[in-house]
């Protein structure tokens, strides 16, 4: 009993949440901290091998805080280690949309497609609703996203209700990110916070003294960073209003000078038109045009008066040329995407088959796109391809796996395509199961048969 006894004074409620936390911390280690469709990545020239580096620092404070539960003396916890770890957990949003612009195209590409989709579905559910979609229009899909989302336009920018443009384009938080976090970023999150939840408690009747000490450490060098990363926006924003006027001036040379050099210091200007279009002609008027981005340029005018097709070969060459120019793909792709819906909603020279092969093109572009796999799945079954229709409805469910937040109109949608498969293939209780589906989102990957592949 004195053995018992002593093990229970020994492993107190600080030892405790220690060990809680240790554990919590190995989920941030095991799981992903941010998932896109991996062939999108494949396509753009992107990866997200660089998250690793967020897993591998949830491993180390995972054997660190294990280490102060069993053999270390938490009065000895360097704290504000696990503080400077927690600050670096809580900016990873703002190191993927700053210094990954491929990442962040990606992800509010995807996004911005399936809030187009769910638009599409609420405003016409009865068309889509009904098997027979012979009469149904599709929405044009709007220009790709701007990943340059902090831009100052008046100064305005710097009263108080900016702040929240601040939080959510400056350092990240916003809707398009959160919508492919992984559960690792979660679990090292809430990890690190029971740890020095876990050290403050070893201190006992000392624990806010603790807490005050090291926060007139942390609060002001957290300050600082906060500071530098505004500030560089806000210099960012300055020396971009300055290209207008050095533009409009006729100052060419210093315009291209000058941007070369900033989309190296603030990567996401090069997911931002405007930016490029300027670069193109400050090129060409010192005649020393570079041959991807007159393309694009190009693409974008013929894209404006609506010539998709041939805004299409222009977008294409410039990606010929410049391959990882990830905004001339998501123009070329919803290019392709305009050419084919403008073959399905016109009444006179309907023709599903060419707006299915101009939609199946536009998935070899841009991979998984939501608004193209959706437009596939209806333009095929309004072809008569209940199977090909079908095939793309579970391509959609597996797709959508990827989201924080299912799309329920169109995830219902799918399943309801599957259905109609089912019942031209004659099996009727695949078919009840699978329009079950499409009513009920609880009964989503609950079947007992086959589930889509």
């Amino acid at each position: 009993m004195n053995k018992l006894q002593r093990l229970l004074n020994w492993f107190d409620r600080a030892k405790i949440t220690l060990f809680i936390a240790s554990l919590v911390l190995v989920l941030g280690a095991i799981f992903p901290w941010y998932h896109l469709p991996p062939q999108a990545l494949k396509t753009f020239h992107t990866n997200l091998n660089f998250t690793n580096l967020g897993r591998l620092l949830a491993a180390m404070f995972a054997i660190l805080s294990l280490a102060f539960t069993f053999w270390l003396s938490i009065s000895c916890a360097p704290r504000l280690i696990f503080l400077t770890a927690l600050i670096t957990v809580l900016i990873f949003p703002y190191f993927i949309t700053t210094w990954s612009p491929r990442v962040a195209f990606i992800a509010s590409a995807y996004y911005n497609q399936g809030e187009a989709v769910s638009q599409h579905i609420d405003k016409n559910f009865s068309q889509v609703q009904a098997q027979w979609k012979q009469n149904i229009s599709l929405d044009q899909p709007d220009v790709p996203p701007t990943i340059f989302e902090m831009s100052i336009q008046s100064s305005l920018f710097f009263q108080m209700p900016s702040w929240e443009q601040i939080i959510l384009n400056g350092f990240g938080y916003n809707n398009s990110f959160f919508e492919f976090i992984g559960r690792g970023w979660s679990f090292s999150l809430i990890g690190l916070i029971l740890s020095l939840i876990g050290l403050y408690l070893g201190f006992e009747n000392q624990s806010i003294n603790a807490f005050i000490k090291d926060m007139s450490f942390f609060i002001p060098g957290t300050s600082l960073l906060l500071l530098i990363i505004l500030v560089s926006i806000i210099t960012v924003n300055i020396v971009n209003y300055k290209l207008d006027a050095q533009f409009a001036k006729g100052e060419y040379e210093q315009v291209v000078n000058i941007s070369k050099t900033l989309t190296l210091c603030y990567p996401p200007l090069q997911g931002d038109e405007a930016f490029w279009e300027r670069l193109a002609r400050s090129e060409f008027y010192i005649n020393k045009p570079e041959p991807s981005l007159i393309n694009f340029v190009k693409g974008l005018e013929d894209y404006k008066i609506g010539d998709f097709k041939s805004a299409e070969n222009h977008f294409q060459k410039s990606l010929d040329i410049q391959e990882d120019f990830f905004l001339a793909r998501g123009y070329l792709a919803s290019t392709i995407l305009n050419e084919g819906v403008n073959y399905l909603n016109n009444p006179d020279k309907r023709n599903p088959g060419s707006a299915v092969d101009l939609f199946e093109r536009t998935l070899q572009v841009f991979p998984g796109h939501v608004e193209a796999l959706y437009d596939l799945m209806l333009a095929s079954f309004v072809n008569g391809e209940f199977q090909k229709s079908a095939d793309i409805a579970k391509q959609i469910i597996a797709e959508q796996q990827y989201f924080q937040q299912q799309r329920i109109g169109l995830m219902g949608q799918a399943y309801l395509h599957l259905s109609w498969a089912e019942y031209n293939n004659g099996d009727v209780n695949k078919t009840w199961e699978r329009y079950r589906q499409s009513v009920d989102y609880k009964s989503w990957g609950r079947s007992s048969t086959e589930e889509p592949e």
